[in-house]
């Protein structure tokens, strides 16, 4: 296999990805760095849990260098994928559970640990993994949603986290503990997340400067400053 074919791979193909899930522009600006980071014997690795580390590497040398590949093919690549559909929806409920599990923290409400990340990982990523439907039943049943609607289990398993519902979060882990693939999976990618050597940003969304950004944001700063402006100058 032809060194950083992987990645050159997956930082080409992000952007078509991003385009076909309608997910926002500005998510995740330092994938072409993690997935550098990372490279191809990291990802390989991973892969190795599923059983498909060996047809990546057969694909990946039969594979032409990725700025070879037309752009149609790429689009029409993702539009065949079918949880393309899944992805806005997940995504967006992991940023909101991950700002839940932040807020938590920094209340002092929640201390984070591996049974915590193993859920919102597993539960993030078995909706798009080859292997992963019958686990994603498994926990649909346990946390009262369904297959179809994967977003909503994050919903309701960071809800549960919100509620400290220890009944239900371990089952969750219980349910991902014994399944050895998932285990095996869960242990490989918290371990390669605390060794990473940096925090990617998750999202950094710029909208245009229009004249109706600009009044928002000079009201705002002008609430703020009546507000103190009372506080200093009672009645």
């Amino acid at each position: 296999m032809r060194n950083g074919l992987l990645t050159a791979y997956m930082e080409a193909g992000f952007p078509y990805l991003k385009q076909m899930a309608n997910l926002p522009e500005g998510l995740m600006p330092d994938f072409a760095d993690m997935v550098r980071q990372l490279g191809d014997e990291t990802m390989l690795e991973i892969a190795e849990t599923w059983g498909t580390a060996e047809r990546l590497k057969t694909l990946l040398a039969e594979a032409p260098d990725p700025d070879m590949v037309p752009v149609e093919i790429w689009q029409q690549s993702m539009a065949n994928w079918s949880p393309v559909q899944q992805v806005l929806s997940a995504t967006m409920a992991l940023l909101h559970a991950c700002e839940k599990v932040a807020g938590l923290k920094r209340r002092g409400a929640l201390k984070i640990d591996s049974a915590l990340a193993t859920g919102l990982a597993v539960t993030t990523y078995a909706p798009f993994a080859p292997n992963g439907g019958e686990l994603l039943s498994r926990l649909a049943n346990i946390l009262g949603g369904t297959v179809a609607e994967p977003a909503t289990l994050l919903d309701r398993y960071i809800a549960a986290v919100v509620a400290g519902d220890t009944d239900t979060l371990s089952g969750v882990d219980r349910c991902i503990l014994e399944n050895p693939a998932w285990r095996e999976w869960s242990e490989r990618f918290l371990a390669i997340g605390k060794d990473f050597p940096f925090l990617p940003r998750v999202i950094g969304i710029r909208p245009p400067l229009t004249k109706a950004l600009v009044q928002a944001l000079v009201k705002m700063v002008m609430e703020v400053l009546n507000v103190e402006h009372s506080r200093n100058y009672p009645g």
